[in-house]
């Protein structure tokens, strides 16, 4: 499950299939490289790196490329299907088609696996395949990342930059799918009484993903159990020490249920 904040509101968003998990956690990765870019200290460059590294790890699959294929085709063809819609707005179908398009040359244009310059560079090898012994990178198992880590800062974050650009292809992509799934439903208001909500699912669609909306001065987490005729949400109160509790007061949330 996806947890990000957008005005005051905390949005919980739970996949409903294998590619959709796998473009969630590789925006969530990016946007992680991408905050840690903005400060220049070893610190911030370790973990963008590490992040980035990781990236490399979510997506090191022989059907990748295949996967994605599939999903911006069937997005294209649910699109192409609107084209006979009198009220649909056809320059936005259009603009929204021709990115599609783009994104599927994008997928078929490179021969090579997706990052596959990235996994040929020995520095960034060394450094994956000692993430993963007992030492990790401490500088006494990985002098040389150690040394790099001690770099000018502006020659450390363009390196970066430089490493991030290659898996930008991915990231237009990534970003394309999830665009078009969360604005594929509306946000409906719904009351959890004591915590709890259920509701029925027509088992003729193919949905994507779940959104939950809730105000963060609830102070509340949903867990979401999703099977193929109905949905489940329990609203639980967050606790540090304890086991935690569904919470027993009424709960205002929003809730989208998104389908392409």
């Amino acid at each position: 499950m996806l947890c990000y904040n957008v005005m005051n509101m905390i949005i919980y968003e739970q996949p409903l299939n294998e590619i959709i998990r796998l473009c969630l956690r590789v925006e969530y990765l990016f946007r992680q490289v991408k905050h840690h870019l903005e400060v220049d200290t070893e610190w911030d460059s370790r973990v963008a790196l590490g992040a980035l590294l990781e990236i490399l790890s979510v997506i090191d699959r022989p059907d990748l490329k295949s996967k994605l294929g599939q999903m911006l085709n069937q997005y294209v063809a649910t699109f192409v299907q609107l084209e006979k819609v009198e009220k649909v707005d056809h320059k936005i179908l259009k603009v929204t088609l021709d990115r599609l398009h783009k994104a599927i040359n994008i997928v078929h244009s490179n021969q090579s696996r997706i990052g596959q310059e990235l996994r040929e560079n020995e520095f960034l090898l060394s450094i994956l395949q000692k993430h993963f012994t007992p030492a990790g990178t401490c500088p006494f198992n990985a002098p040389a990342y150690h040394l790099w880590l001690q770099q000018p800062a502006n020659l450390r974050l363009k390196t970066l930059s430089l490493w991030l650009e290659t898996l930008f292809p991915l990231y237009r992509i990534v970003e394309l799918i999830l665009q078009l799934t969360r604005d594929s439903a509306s946000s409906e208001k719904h009351i959890a009484h004591g915590g709890f909500y259920q509701t029925n699912l027509d088992p003729t669609i193919f949905y994507q993903m779940i959104s939950i909306e809730i105000s963060e001065k609830e102070r509340l987490y949903p867990e979401i159990s999703v099977g193929r005729y109905r949905l489940t949400v329990h609203f639980f109160e967050l606790s540090t020490k304890d086991r935690a509790h569904q919470t027993a007061h009424d709960v205002s949330f929003g809730l989208k249920c998104c389908k392409i």
